[in-house]
């Protein structure tokens, strides 16, 4: 884990922490996704926010004026971050408690992979057979289409690969046939 990783890291658990204290694990969830959306979206926010030429007071009155109407400890703790100097983590340390959230919750995100997009019952089976192989209690289903698979899906859940396409298939029996 690299050293900007542990940093986000110790912040999130802290903030996860916070969150699970005050019963609060919900609202935060929300609130963090939209600052994280807004930092994504704009470039120039989020350029300012990290920029180290700005004053840390200045910097504090604008999260607190475009974020305004989240919870007070959510911006109790950007505060903080601006005054440890830690602004430039924020997305990261959003991303890792996103991530406790969802580990709490038994929710993990998989990236499937398909010739045709999958239809919602599709993606419900899919689910409910791999989230039972992850011993979790939901997967997020994200579906690309990628045409050299030929059929069948591949399913990629954190570093486990799941490939169940033809092209897959193909290349075993290829491979059994050379021996």
């Amino acid at each position: 884990m690299s050293k900007d990783l542990e940093v986000a890291n110790r912040y999130a658990v802290a903030l996860f922490e916070v969150a699970e204290d005050k019963q609060m694990t919900d609202q935060f969830d929300a609130e963090l996704a939209i600052v994280k959306e807004s930092l994504d979206q704009s470039d120039d926010f989020r350029s300012l926010i990290e920029n180290p030429t700005i004053t840390i007071e200045a910097k504090k009155q604008m999260l607190a004026t475009v974020f305004g109407g989240i919870t007070p400890v959510l911006q109790d703790f950007m505060s903080l971050l601006v005054d440890r100097g830690r602004e430039d983590y924020l997305v990261t340390i959003i991303d890792q408690y996103l991530k406790k959230v969802k580990d709490a919750r038994g929710i993990a995100d998989a990236e499937v992979y398909s010739v045709v997009p999958l239809s919602e019952a599709e993606e419900a089976e899919l689910s409910k057979a791999f989230a039972a192989k992850m011993s979790k209690n939901e997967l997020n289903i994200h579906n690309h289409i990628d045409p050299s698979l030929l059929g069948g899906v591949r399913v990629v859940i954190g570093n486990r690969i799941y490939d169940g396409s033809l092209k897959s298939k193909l290349k075993d029996l290829e491979r059994q046939i050379k021996l």
